[in-house]
């Protein structure tokens, strides 16, 4: 479905000049009053602002996406605001930019997937210099609709690893000896890395709990009292090959590894049935982004 197909001219306001974010958020309520059923506009309102709070969702140069999952709202509601002269941001939020595109969206209370990629729609719509100057600038809400059209913009149905992934700022190559590796782990603050060869190609992962288990007598699980590893040597074992094993001898090949448009719910099974906290996103065998569980979390249950 495309992003135009959800908006509607009367949901849009040209020109807005409120004073703040909150009368500006109010007017937009106000503009899909008939679709908000029985609930009561100013609790609406505040709802918004109450996830504002908590969760802000700005792509950057002058545009906000207010949002909120309600119960009573029946199907999912977009409005858009427009404002040449800037509304100011909302109390509290030091040196950013006056607002010029407001986005709001409200959904029923278990619809996060078509929230989620209704945001992600306006993000890929406002990431065009052109498409941004444009709405702002527009004189009607026809033309506004207008712009949507013509930017081809689509809102998928579904969430998938794409959507979620993150760029892979740390990588570990295969000839790194443990001792780098436990220094790129300690650098970067992860709990696991991805091992990729030099072509890009992901190998596997490497975690801090596949450290610590080398440092670990092998017959670690035949101990059933814990108090008689005080009488070896801390971690001996990791010392003894620290400068020779490397990351490519030790690498977990069972690491969920997806492609993109894998849905988010085969991504969380992997991670829950393999025990996993990431899951690396891949494009033919190519390292492309991961996903944490707690992206799902965030992303998804957060909203």
């Amino acid at each position: 479905m495309k992003l135009a197909a959800l908006l509607d001219e009367n949901h849009i306001l040209i020109h807005m000049e409120s004073g703040t974010f909150a009368e500006a958020l109010a007017a937009l309520v106000d503009s899909v009053g008939p679709l908000l059923g029985r609930l009561n506009p100013e609790k609406v309102c505040q709802r918004l602002l109450e996830v504002e709070a908590e969760m802000t969702v700005a792509p950057g140069n002058g545009v906000r996406i207010p949002h909120a999952r309600l119960g009573g709202v029946e199907r999912l509601v977009l409005a858009l605001g427009t404002s040449e002269q800037g509304i100011p941001p909302p109390p509290g939020i030091e040196g950013e930019d006056r607002i010029h595109l407001i986005f709001l969206i409200l959904t029923p209370k278990t619809e996060s997937a078509v929230m989620l990629q209704t945001m992600a729609s306006i993000a890929r719509l406002v990431s065009v210099e052109e498409h941004r100057k444009a709405l702002v600038s527009t004189k009607s809400p026809a033309r506004a609709l207008r712009i949507l059209e013509e930017s081809g913009i689509e809102v998928k149905k579904v969430i998938v690893a794409g959507d979620l992934m993150n760029p892979v700022a740390h990588v570990v190559a295969p000839n790194m000896t443990l001792r780098q590796v436990v220094a790129a782990l300690v650098g970067c603050g992860e709990e696991g890395l991805p091992v990729v060869d030099e072509g890009g190609e992901l190998l596997g992962d490497i975690s801090t709990r596949t450290l610590i288990q080398i440092g670990l007598p092998k017959y670690m699980d035949l101990i059933t009292n814990p108090a008689v590893l005080s009488d070896f040597q801390p971690f001996e074992s990791f010392y003894r090959r620290e400068d020779t094993l490397t990351a490519g001898e030790v690498v977990d090949r069972q690491a969920p590894h997806l492609p993109p448009e894998t849905p988010v719910e085969i991504v969380a099974h992997e991670m829950m049935t393999k025990g996993c906290e990431r899951a690396y996103v891949v494009r033919d065998r190519s390292l492309i982004g991961v996903v944490h569980r707690k992206d799902i979390v965030r992303k998804v249950l957060y909203l």
